[in-house]
């Protein structure tokens, strides 16, 4: 069973949009909000200096490149992310392979348990600070 979200927001980077709706549906669903979903690296790059966000989910191949770029930035801002593909983890880009994964399709339960340890691993670094 999935636990809530309540009060967590969530960035959804998918360039597949019925993926990302399905994602926001999921998410509000145990209480989380959703922002996006956004399709480029760009987009995802402007919602994290612009609010406040716990956890990510990351597409590994978007639009204008891989989400190597905007893993850097999830992590300069201690924002914890799953990383979700329809290629294999040994071959997305090496800074990609250390963080969770999940495969695409993708299991609607296994992503929103990920998406739940995420919230608590953002309550974790945030109360380090």
């Amino acid at each position: 069973m999935t636990q809530s979200l309540s009060g967590k927001s969530v960035l959804i980077v998918e360039d597949e949009f019925i993926i990302g709706l399905m994602l926001n549906r999921e998410i509000a669903r145990v209480g989380g909000t959703s922002i996006g979903p956004v399709a480029s690296v760009s987009d995802a790059l402007k919602e994290i200096e612009s609010r406040p966000i716990h956890a990510a989910v990351i597409d590994a191949k978007l639009a204008d490149g891989t989400s190597a770029e905007l893993a850097s930035s999830l992590e300069d801002h201690r924002i914890p992310y799953v990383v979700v593909s329809g290629y294999d983890k040994a071959s997305l880009p090496t800074r990609l392979r250390s963080a969770p994964f999940i495969a695409k399709p993708v299991s609607v339960p296994l992503l929103m348990e990920a998406i739940h340890r995420l919230s608590q691993m953002d309550d974790l670094l945030k109360a380090r600070i």
